[in-house]
């Protein structure tokens, strides 16, 4: 029950923060995060476009190195296949730094 309230309070905040980075690239309209299940899904109106798009990474990790925490994309599913290929080649597989104050909302390191 906590988890999820804790996963509702987190996306309205982490989308939110993406959104400011978003927009010179379109509208974040949706965007869930199960921190339990490692999921994050998100609706993006691309500017030029009619539709939204939309993206599902179906599972993420959080690792702690040296001193700094990395998120890794493990699986990812896009509504428009050039862009989930784009995103495969720069994502999955890929660790992206994490600013600490995400972590909580992600869910802690996996060990």
């Amino acid at each position: 029950m906590f988890g999820g309230i804790k996963d509702s309070l987190t996306s309205v905040a982490a989308k939110s923060l993406l959104a400011s980075r978003l927009e010179r690239y379109g509208k974040l309209t949706e965007f869930h995060l199960s921190s339990r299940d490692r999921t994050i899904s998100a609706e993006i109106l691309l500017e030029g476009e009619l539709e939204p798009v939309a993206i599902h990474i179906g599972r993420y990790r959080i690792k702690a190195e040296a001193e700094e925490y990395l998120l890794e994309v493990e699986e990812i599913s896009v509504s428009r296949i050039w862009l989930q290929n784009l995103l495969e080649d720069l994502l999955v597989g890929k660790p992206l730094p994490v600013p600490a104050m995400l972590l909580l909302a992600l869910g802690k390191p996996e060990p």
